[in-house]
């Protein structure tokens, strides 16, 4: 007992220990990207924005933007394209959060040069990817588990996003919220470890003054009402977005062009939208947008037709496939149409509403909660930017609200969820889901092997005695590879009585027992192998076997987590792949002629 606690505390030291580095890291890269930003920004309009046709230049320069990004992201990273959330989220579920090391590096180039050029995204989402890769790199570099290197990964994440905003409780409980699903002292401390560092390093370099300026909050229980009101209005407004952005998205995915032609395309569409709005940050962050909302600048038919504009500008930039993030976006639209509810609730109950303006703000939280699914973040992060806490009653429940209005239309899903459900990954953080099934729960004991010294004959009787296309090779307890029907058939069949079991064997795939079947799933497509064997983390023993038939288990347990009003639907791209395995399989499961 005494060598497991000290074992757990060298882990925890150690977590926290790279916590700090990954925090000064974070903070670094916050930075750095800002800078960049800033230099994109001003190379773009000195070179472009020049003589009679200066104001007209504004439509083409985030096309060309996108004409850089679009050779850049489909050449070197395909990661580094889109809003960077949904890819760390399917690294972490589906790749045992392995995360390319060339991310961060072309993350950060593509990101600025977007945002620089006018296109319509965010910082954060792109510095949260950054962190994220970094936190992948050490946690691949010190040869850490999944689990380990899963903590690492949401400890950038959090300390990048918590440098961009200022908000180091917030960044921390995004990451526990919507990426982590589960807390405990090895994985809570590291990660508000390095949340804390990052902020405390890039507050000494930037400064602590707010993004965004926001007037003074009081409290009014009278307006309880038109704060639930609200709620609902953002919640409905989301889902509304979030319906957009995949219908520009997919149809951007269905036109037959070369892909790097499209960021291009959606640069040219969102420069036409936001031309003759650049003062009011549709294109870009969009910051001074939300500034001037939340000081009351901005009239009703002015709020709601940027509200629209930053909705196509938004999807026209991420949803061609150029890089960038949509916390800031996000926030942006929720300014617009809470600002605008603000101006109709003072002309309802002008004595009652006495700060318009500051719907603008509540909206902001109550926007992204149900764009993101993470109330938590938004109760506490939106407070944290304007360092005015007051606000925390009327920010919870409007968030409240528009949290239960997006769940009516959009289940569980998210604008981040949406995009992994396409790719068999179920990350939702607060359902039981398919990612819960682990391969202990699906692998079958009875593990038949061979022995590398068998004579490679002994193949074919095993496949006709044991009805299987494939078998672990073992000696002394040890794996050492696979035999698989498929190596054995390319072997010169004039060669075949002269050759032994590990003459016609492959490297082992093998899988833990923790993994979860989105990564087994991923093991096996990658690595065109029909079985993987379990082995157990600690001592690397087998604990058992597992082909694509097993999967159909995997189904069948995922149908029955949960409770009746909590039950996970298994996504129609899962059965579908399920199905076409389990086919395959059966039209193979016969002996092959020996010529």
């Amino acid at each position: 007992m005494q060598i497991k606690n000290l074992k757990y505390l060298k882990d925890w030291l150690e977590l926290n220990t790279i916590a700090i580095i990954l925090g000064i890291f974070g903070a670094i890269g916050a930075i750095i990207f800002a800078k960049m930003i800033e230099y994109s920004k001003y190379f773009f309009e000195a070179i472009f924005q020049r003589g009679f046709f200066e104001a007209l230049s504004i439509i083409f320069i985030p096309a060309i933007g996108g004409l850089i990004v679009g050779p850049i992201i489909y050449k070197y990273c395909n990661e580094s394209k889109g809003h960077g959330i949904p890819e760390v989220m399917y690294a972490i579920n589906a790749k045992a959060s392995i995360i390319r090391k060339r991310v961060a590096f072309f993350k950060t180039i593509v990101s600025a040069i977007t945002i620089g050029s006018g296109g319509s995204a965010g910082r954060e989402g792109p510095i949260a990817q950054i962190g994220a890769s970094i936190g992948s790199a050490f946690g691949q570099f010190f040869k850490f588990d999944e689990r380990k290197t899963k903590i690492l990964v949401v400890c950038g994440l959090s300390s990048g996003l918590s440098a961009a905003f200022n908000t180091p409780l917030g960044g921390a409980i995004f990451g526990f919220e919507l990426i982590l699903a589960n807390f405990s002292p090895l994985s809570v401390i590291p990660i508000a470890l390095a949340s804390v560092i990052s902020v405390s390093f890039s507050r000494a370099v930037l400064g602590q003054e707010s993004i965004i300026h926001a007037i003074s909050f009081v409290f009014n229980p009278a307006e309880v009402p038109f704060y639930i009101l609200l709620g609902a209005v953002t919640g409905f407004g989301s889902y509304v977005f979030i319906r957009l952005f995949y219908l520009i998205e997919d149809s951007f995915e269905k036109i037959k062009i070369p892909f790097y032609f499209k960021p291009a395309i959606g640069g040219l569409l969102t420069g036409l939208i936001g031309f003759s709005l650049v003062q009011y940050g549709v294109l870009g962050g969009g910051f001074e947008g939300i500034n001037a909302a939340l000081s009351g600048k901005l009239g009703l038919s002015l709020l709601l037709l940027l509200f629209v504009a930053k909705m196509l500008a938004t999807s026209f930039t991420l949803g061609s496939g150029s890089s960038g993030g949509l916390f800031s976006p996000s926030l942006y639209l929720g300014s617009m149409l809470g600002g605008a509810m603000g101006i109709i609730f003072v002309h309802i109950a002008p004595n009652t509403v006495t700060y318009p303006e500051a719907y603008a703000l509540i909206g902001m939280g109550a926007f992204f909660a149900s764009v993101a699914k993470v109330p938590l973040t938004c109760i506490i992060m939106i407070p944290e930017m304007t360092s005015d806490y007051s606000i925390i009653p009327a920010i919870m429940l409007s968030v409240m609200v528009s949290y239960g209005i997006s769940i009516i239309f959009l289940g569980r899903s998210s604008i981040d969820t949406i995009k992994l459900d396409r790719k068999l990954s179920t990350v939702k953080s607060f359902s039981k889901e398919l990612s819960e099934v682990k391969a202990k729960d699906i692998m079958s004991e009875e593990i038949i092997y061979m022995d590398p010294d068998m004579p490679l004959t002994k193949f074919w009787d095993y496949v006709k005695k044991y009805k299987k296309l494939g078998f672990p090779v073992i000696i002394e307890g040890e794996l050492i590879g696979m035999i698989s029907n498929s190596k054995v058939k390319n072997i010169d069949s004039k060669k075949i009585p002269f050759l032994k079991i590990r003459d016609g064997m492959s490297p082992p795939n093998y899988v833990y027992t923790y993994d979860t079947v989105p990564k087994i799933l991923n093991i096996m497509d990658e690595r065109k192998c029909g079985r993987v064997m379990v082995l157990n983390p600690d001592s690397r023993e087998i604990q058992g076997i597992i082909t694509k038939s097993d999967l159909l288990k995997a189904y069948r347990i995922a149908k029955d987590i949960g409770d009746d009003e909590d039950r996970f639907k298994i996504s129609d791209e899962f059965e579908k792949e399920v199905s076409t395995l389990s086919h395959k399989l059966y039209n193979k499961i016969r002996r092959p002629k020996i010529k």
